[in-house]
């Protein structure tokens, strides 16, 4: 068996048990059982727990979700289709719906990843409203439409509201607003 696989299996258990049980009461114990390896082969590919809950955080952050469309050169109406499919393709999952809810705990009580989701919403969201708008310079109220945009997202796609709606409701709010 290789060592990817390995960690692999490792990241997949522990996703799962973090989903089920939350960051802070799902133990190496359960996630190494769950993966089929010992607790010191956690520790092998991860030097903690924290190691490991960075690495699936990583995995279900925002920045994440978008990536694919982000990586696509995608501009204006393009982007927020793109971006309207991947959250609903990512929480199509079960195990990512609890993660992220998991998450947004984490970062109101750990200071590292509450600066993580900190840098997403200052940092990335603003590169996303340039390419949105197809502006150089953003507003502070382009950043909060996107903001919106995310939180919006998330509430719907969690819920498995229709996407269309969706769709068709940011490309009526947005109109005026995108310049490509």
């Amino acid at each position: 068996m290789s060592a990817k696989s390995t960690r692999e299996r490792i990241l997949e258990a522990a996703k799962v048990m973090f989903a089920e049980r939350g960051f802070d009461r799902a133990s190496v114990e359960q996630i190494a059982k769950k993966a089929g390896v010992s607790k010191t082969l956690v520790f092998w590919y991860f030097k903690n727990k924290e190691g490991l809950i960075e690495e699936v955080v990583k995995e279900v952050a925002p920045s994440k979700i978008i990536q694919a469309c982000k990586n696509k050169d995608l501009k204006g109406k393009e982007l927020l289709d793109c971006i309207v499919e991947s959250y609903y393709k990512f929480f199509s999952d079960d195990v990512n719906k609890k993660l992220a809810i998991h998450l947004l705990d984490l970062s109101l009580t750990k200071p590292q990843f509450k600066e993580m989701y900190e840098r997403y919403c200052d940092e990335e969201l603003v590169e996303l409203a340039k390419r949105l708008f197809c502006k150089d310079h953003v507003e502070k109220k382009d950043v909060a439409i996107v903001r919106m945009i995310h939180g919006t997202l998330m509430c719907n796609a969690i819920n498995s509201e229709d996407k269309s709606i969706i769709k068709d409701m940011f490309h009526e709010i947005l109109n005026n607003t995108m310049r490509c």
